[in-house]
């Protein structure tokens, strides 16, 4: 326990500890490099064999813009009711109203990805 070491001992002990770590960083890059070999190729396969392009619906605008207002209403005030633990005929919405966006676009994208890659 009150062994001195030495400078020299020091270095040592230093430059093979960092050999190492940089021998085990250089193993995880190659196995990555193959991992990600072995998986791409799989991938472009997958991309080679899709089938034909799908075409959108030209009704999906339409469906979108002649949503119900009651129907919309309905929603909002069950979801605030199971927000505030009341029976819905207890909440009285006056009137709805769309808020402005204030935050830039590339975070509500980020926003949208995070929630729909928790629902997949």
């Amino acid at each position: 326990m009150g062994d001195i070491i030495s400078f020299k001992d020091s270095l040592v002990i230093t430059v093979f500890s960092m050999s190492v770590v940089f021998l085990g960083l250089v193993v995880l890059a190659v196995l990555i490099s193959v991992l990600k070999s072995i998986g791409g190729e799989k991938k472009v396969e997958e991309i080679k064999k899709s089938p034909v392009p799908i075409k959108p619906k030209e009704n999906v605008v339409e469906n979108i813009t002649t949503t119900n207002d009651e129907e919309l209403v309905a929603v909002i005030a069950a979801a605030v009711a199971s927000s505030l633990g009341v029976n819905v005929p207890e909440v009285n919405i006056k009137s709805i109203r769309r808020i402005p966006q204030t935050s830039p676009a590339w975070a509500a994208a980020s926003r949208q990805e995070q929630i729909y890659g928790k629902l997949q």
